[in-house]
């Protein structure tokens, strides 16, 4: 007796349309097949099984208790072969894996990466987009040993590898995050008005540095009270009345008590700046990561490849 495991899918099938059917000639006709090469393949599986599926007398066709049994397990079986093909064709078209990102935190809370993700997402299902909080250095170390992908990131130090280019997704700039019982009441505050209080720097070294430069252009010095790991953790402690930060507008979308946002009286060139998208060239032939670079361009409006951010 051969074991239950030699049993083809084809076999299955048509032993399924048979118990479907209980009638041999209907069900040669369904499978598009004669129906003396059918009632020899049901008794091949019969006779590999060696058990009797299905008991004949006369015209009559019944499954039999062992029948019944391997029927639920032949349709399970075969869903699960469809799940397989699936699987392999939707891989073939490049709808199935992953696309690895570093980006900088804040670049999770601009519009158009969410709308982005959300696009990309409802197109490719099956793909995952593994994220990774990096900054611009160790993300462009990261790209050139092909430990990421592509990179959502703020300035970079210095031109990107040659095998890389970029597309300037979107911009925002830095504003003022006070409490609300902040006297100040104009639209735009400039930092001499806030250079004696109390300010929570924060730890992000691209928005560090930008702050810094800003705090230089205005030829002042801030009086760093403590450092916060994240925008997030900056907004908390100046709710909370410790102190005042600066951070980029698009955090803005974090509702939070007792702060409010305002725009500093500087050149806006100093406090302007842009969030960008960098890549391996080579992924543009691959469909899953194109695809993504495409959403992220629909939902932007960029246009221009870029070699260096300023």
């Amino acid at each position: 007796m051969k074991d239950a495991s030699s049993i083809s899918l084809r076999q299955m099938r048509c032993f399924v349309v048979v118990a479907e059917e209980l009638h041999f000639r209907r069900a040669a006709e369904k499978l598009n097949m004669r129906q003396p090469p059918l009632t020899q393949r049901i008794q091949e599986i019969e006779r590999d099984l060696g058990v009797e599926l299905l008991r004949r007398g006369g015209n009559k066709i019944e499954l039999t208790d062992a029948g019944r049994m391997v029927l639920k397990a032949s349709k399970e079986t075969l869903a699960q072969a469809e799940t397989v093909r699936e699987v392999a064709r939707r891989a073939a078209r490049g709808e199935r894996g992953r696309i690895r990102v570093g980006l900088t935190f804040p670049a999770l809370f601009f519009r158009s990466i969410q709308q982005a993700m959300r696009a990309f997402q409802e197109d490719y299902p099956d793909v995952s987009l593994d994220l990774a909080q990096i900054s611009s250095g160790p993300a462009l170390q990261a790209l050139r040993q092909r430990k990421l992908d592509m990179c959502l990131m703020r300035r970079f130090p210095v031109p990107l590898p040659p095998d890389c280019e970029g597309i300037e997704i979107d911009r925002d700039r830095l504003m003022l995050v006070l409490p609300t019982g902040y006297s100040q009441h104009a639209r735009k505050i400039p930092l001499s008005a806030v250079v004696d209080e109390k300010f929570i720097s924060l730890a992000c070294k691209s928005l560090h540095d930008q702050t810094m430069k800003l705090w230089e252009k205005s030829g002042l010095e801030p009086r760093v009270s403590q450092e916060a790991q994240n925008g997030p953790a900056v907004m908390a402690l100046v709710a909370a009345g410790l102190g005042y930060g600066i951070l980029p507008s698009s955090l803005q979308t974090i509702r939070l008590d007792h702060v409010v946002w305002r725009a500093i009286e500087i050149d806006d060139g100093v406090t302007e700046s842009s969030i960008n998208l960098v890549y391996h060239k080579d992924i543009l032939a691959e469909r899953v990561p194109s695809g993504f670079i495409e959403c992220l361009r629909r939902y932007s409006g960029a246009a221009n490849v870029v070699r260096q951010f300023g």
